[in-house]
């Protein structure tokens, strides 16, 4: 809950720098790039779930030792999203995929 307070707070005070006449034309063009490349981050959530989904599959009947999918979260859908994230970035956790379920 703090988190999330912290968030909004830091939030609203990037809001008040468009009152200052140095900062407002830089936090127009941050609110306008991240507008224009939406389309963009929806191409590349599909992705990661496009691609995510099946390594959950993957990894739904193996034991702790065995697992495709780190489990970092308690939720499968945020330990895919962290797992394809990771494997875009280049980290190529392969160490299970050899073993049997």
């Amino acid at each position: 809950m703090s988190a999330i307070a912290s968030f909004s707070m830091l939030l609203k005070a990037f809001d008040w720098m468009r009152l200052f006449d140095l900062t407002s034309f830089y936090v127009l063009l941050i609110l306008q790039t991240i507008k224009d490349i939406a389309a963009f981050l929806l191409l590349l959530l599909m992705s990661l779930v496009l691609f995510g989904v099946p390594m959950i599959i993957l990894n739904m009947n193996r034991s702790e030792d065995q697992l495709v999918v780190d489990e970092i979260f308690g939720s499968w859908i945020q330990n895919m999203f962290i797992n394809q994230y990771l494997l875009a970035l280049g980290e190529f956790n392969v160490d299970n995929f050899n073993q049997s379920s």
